[in-house]
């Protein structure tokens, strides 16, 4: 294992750029990969314990160095994973995130090399306690799996149409990549009630290596919930500033959504019905999702009905599939008829956020801010982080040490961090191989560009990570391991967010 930390991808010639080093060392060199001399000597900073990795390590700081070219640290006989220094370090990443979106495409075939397929998925479904068929075909396979689910799918949109609003350099094809998604989301609304669908997928988990065209089992479209149709309210009405020709329909649907969500506040959370084992998505508190939606709406109308709601509703935070909270306020700080107090008051809200990141970011080594908290998706839990101090330092004030520890987390996930390991597949000496995603299983090669979970020593379920990182910290409980679908397992919502704070931070 290697006991020196970088971006494996590399930095540009300006940024902050540091590697992290497990040795007891008080001196690092850069060496050329080219012909092995060496182009920079540096004093390591004094070593300290994390926590999360129980380790002592001591941060290599080599910001001054600027020379283009591909290097490695070196101290003593040990060396890091090679990296870049240049003017684009990260050629294809920002693209490859998002074409994992058209990968994930369902009802349609695939033309991607080796992971081509034709279309799945394209029967009606069967409405669950009924005999009643919907078409619900389109949408993205939310994850490993093939269900498509209304609650991530809502953050997934939620993350790319603030990506292209808010990046210097958005992609055009962003807004067609959603649109996708959005349509299928369309479809999972009630036409009587307004209501939505919590999911769609068949009553169990297909095999892991069965491809999505191979899974002909019913589809089942479990019940509409409080949580799904808040969320739908509020991507809609989101996504009506970026489609001006649907706008009417998007708006259509928003407003039936919340008008169903008002009239059945005590709708139960979604639980699985006994014979469904696919993902549930429950979420015990939709009060945050409610505060979203009419964050949108009233942005997207200047509708004091929902104004009222929101001035009466607790501030809520998150940008977790569960917590929807900040969504609400980045929509809110664009609303052209905001109230001034209110704003400022969420803007406060934003920014003590923001600050308990950063007192995290400052006191850990690797640029993080996790504490020793790695959970199931702990990688979606630092580009949520990130994107929470980018969305500070656009919408609210900017900020130039948010937008560097942003980066900073970045370069966690490219492999600065205790295992040395990239957490995108295709990019990065040591990326994941061995994703838990079906069709990458069915043709044993990973799609490129997937964003896995990353350590999780909170899953005991999970036998093979369990039984394989016994014993470790948290930061270092993570395999590469096809069965490992808690640590490794690949999902919209995170690819999502880690695009989002690539696109801002124009990487």
């Amino acid at each position: 294992m290697k006991k020196i930390h970088v971006n494996q991808l590399g930095y540009h010639g300006s940024d902050v750029k540091k590697a992290v080093i497990a040795l007891d060392s008080d001196a690092f060199e850069i060496v050329r990969v080219s012909d092995n001399t060496i182009a920079f000597s540096g004093a390591t900073a004094e070593a300290v314990y994390d926590e999360a990795s129980a380790e002592n390590v001591c941060v290599a700081d080599f910001s001054g160095f600027s020379e283009e070219g591909t290097f490695v640290i070196s101290v003593g006989t040990e060396r890091s994973f090679p990296f870049v220094i240049g003017e684009n370090p990260y050629i294809g990443l920002r693209s490859a995130l998002l074409e994992m979106f058209n990968y994930q495409k369902c009802g349609v075939a695939i033309d991607k090399g080796i992971w081509s397929h034709p279309a799945c998925h394209y029967s009606p479904a069967t409405i669950y306690g009924t005999g009643e068929k919907k078409d619900v075909s389109g949408g993205w396979h939310d994850a490993g799996d093939y269900g498509r689910y209304i609650v991530p799918a809502a953050m997934a949109v939620a993350d790319l149409l603030l990506a292209y609003e808010l990046s210097p350099n958005p992609a055009p094809e962003i807004l067609d990549v959603t649109w996708f998604e959005i349509e299928w989301m369309l479809k999972m609304q009630c036409e009587k009630t307004g209501g939505v669908y919590h999911k769609v997928s068949c009553r169990i988990f297909n095999a892991m290596d069965e491809l999505p065209q191979d899974e002909k089992d019913e589809l089942i479209i479990c019940p509409i919930t409080l949580t799904a149709t808040a969320d739908f309210a509020a991507a809609m009405a989101l996504a009506s500033r970026f489609y001006p020709v649907k706008k009417a329909v998007l708006m259509d649907a928003a407003k039936r959504a919340w008008d169903w969500c008002e009239q059945n506040p005590d709708a139960p959370n979604f639980v699985n019905p006994p014979d469904i084992g696919t993902g549930a998505y429950g979420d015990t508190i939709s009060k945050d999702e409610i505060f979203w939606a009419a964050c949108e709406l009233f942005a997207a109308t200047g509708d004091e009905k929902y104004h009222d709601v929101i001035k009466q509703s607790e501030i809520y935070v998150g940008l977790g599939w569960a917590d929807m909270g900040t969504f609400g306020i980045a929509a809110y700080l664009s609303a052209a008829s905001a109230d001034p107090a209110l704003l400022t008051e969420m803007k406060n809200t934003l920014h003590s956020v923001c600050e308990e990141i950063i007192q995290k970011f400052r006191n850990e080594p690797y640029g993080t801010s996790l504490g020793t908290t790695y959970r199931w998706g702990s990688n979606l839990d630092i580009a949520n982080n990130a994107m929470t101090l980018l969305l500070y330092s656009k919408l609210a004030e900017k900020n130039p040490e948010y937008e560097n520890a942003a980066r900073e987390h970045m370069h966690y996930i490219l492999g600065r961090n205790p295992l040395s390991q990239s957490y995108i597949t295709d990019f990065g000496s040591l990326a994941p191989k061995n994703p838990h995603h079906r069709p990458s299983i069915a043709v044993d090669a990973a799609f490129p560009g997937m964003v896995v979970g990353g350590p999780n020593p909170t899953t005991p379920r999970d036998t093979v990570l369990q039984l394989h990182c016994e014993g470790n910290p948290p930061s270092k409980f993570y395999i590469d391991n096809q069965e490992s679908f808690a640590a490794n397992e690949i999902a919209i919502y995170w690819n999502s967010a880690v695009y989002f704070v690539v696109s801002l931070l124009d990487i």
